[in-house]
């Protein structure tokens, strides 16, 4: 999915929540308008969309009136168009907001990527390799351990023996995930895979991916990636017919008149942007 980020700071008055509320300007209160607004949006933009938000900073104490908070925001769409348009909206939230609790704000982006440009023809040639390598078999200690992982609160449920098998070609519409990558499918034309690190039916961002990427599951899984990656680069050093048919559709899926225009704008990557 195409992905804009951006950090919204809230700035009030601070005073004595309980002496002289009055006198204060809660930061805060300007956080929790703004993301009350963006809550409302929901049921008026399009179904795929995802938007995400943590409140970095909230105050320090409940008895001072906070005259900073941070809310951190995501905006995701399987078109960057639609992330443009409905960021500006998150915008004027956060505009709003400042104005009906008497606080300011200001906006700094963090992050923006483009969604990836598909590849058929890369996409079945990487494809045709994975077949040929295959999937992956436990061994009875790697088995246990799935098991046992598989039990636990939050997994999906799913065979374990499917990580034996190589999935039909999904291209499009398959992942919900958002990369640089994507910029760089608008570059060149750009292939990959995903293969079975995690215990099947792990959801990304748990405790499960971790307690699985970092045994032999996950190196076998790595292992069968490197090796569909290499035959496909080995194909195409070979080969320079699926190398000019793989830009023809690059070319078309693009359009002529396409202008590469960064989400995040001209700024310097945010390299402390977890601070």
């Amino acid at each position: 999915l195409a992905n804009k980020s951006a950090k919204f700071r809230f700035k009030g008055i601070s005073s004595h929540a309980a002496a002289a509320p009055d006198r204060g300007r809660s930061a805060l209160d300007g956080v929790e308008v703004m993301n009350y607004a963006v809550n409302m949006m929901r049921e008026h933009i399009p179904s795929a969309t995802r938007i995400h938000y943590v409140i970095t900073n909230g105050g320090k104490a409940p008895n001072v009136v906070p005259d900073f908070a941070e809310v951190y925001y995501y905006v995701r769409h399987p078109s960057r168009q639609y992330v443009a348009s409905i960021w500006e909206r998150v915008q004027k939230a956060a505009q709003g907001a400042a104005l009906a609790t008497g606080t300011t704000v200001e906006e700094e982006i963090i992050g923006g990527v483009h969604e990836i440009l598909p590849n058929d023809v890369l996409s079945q040639l990487m494809h045709e390799n994975l077949k040929d390598i295959g999937g992956m078999k436990y061994t009875p200690e790697e088995l246990k351990y799935a098991e046992e992982i598989s039990k636990t609160q939050g997994m999906g449920i799913r065979e374990l023996s499917s990580v034996e098998t190589i999935e039909p070609l999904a291209n499009e519409g398959l992942s919900s995930a958002s990369t640089d990558v994507g910029d760089v499918s608008w570059a060149v034309p750009t292939v990959g895979l995903r293969t079975a690190t995690w215990v099947p039916g792990t959801p990304a961002h748990s405790w499960q991916a971790v307690a699985a990427g970092g045994t032999s599951i996950g190196r076998k899984g790595m292992v069968i990636a490197a090796k569909a990656l290499a035959t496909t680069a080995i194909d195409l050093f070979q080969n320079e017919k699926i190398i000019s048919e793989a830009k023809a559709e690059f070319e078309k899926r693009r359009g002529a008149d396409f202008t590469y225009k960064a989400l995040v704008g001209d700024r310097k990557p945010a390299l402390n942007y977890r601070d």
